[in-house]
This record gives structure tokens, C-alpha cells and sequence, in this order.
């Protein structure tokens, strides 16, 4: 009572893995995408916050 497996057996094998491969890197770089535009909106929010107090301590000085 061996297994048995035919060319369409393992060609579905094969496909089905790819699809899960093919999924797990999209999934893979749809979080990398996501990581990198949280970083690019907390960097441009310091930026925003440095300008601020910037402005701040100028208008302090022309008091």
C-alpha cells in the first residue's frame, strides 16, 4: 500500500506551492511598504515639529 502519484498530482503540488510562495512575498513587501511609509510619516511629522519650535524661538527673539 504505497503511495501513488501521477504527473497531475505533482503538477498541482507545484502550483499550489508557488501560489503560497507567490503569496507570502507579496504579503512580504506589502508590510516592508507599509514599515517604510509609517518611517517617512514620523520623519516628515519631527520635521514639521522642528520647523514649529523653530518658528517659535524665532518669534520669542523678535520680542
Amino acid at each position: 500500500m504505497g503511495l501513488e502519484a501521477n504527473e497531475d498530482n505533482i503538477q498541482e503540488l507545484v502550483e499550489k506551492y508557488g501560489q503560497e510562495q507567490t503569496t507570502d512575498k507579496l504579503l512580504d513587501r506589502h508590510c516592508e511598504q507599509q514599515q517604510e511609509v509609517t518611517e517617512e510619516i514620523s520623519s516628515a511629522e519631527e520635521e514639521e515639529k522642528k520647523v514649529e519650535e523653530s518658528l517659535t524661538s524665532n518669534e520669542i527673539r523678535d520680542v
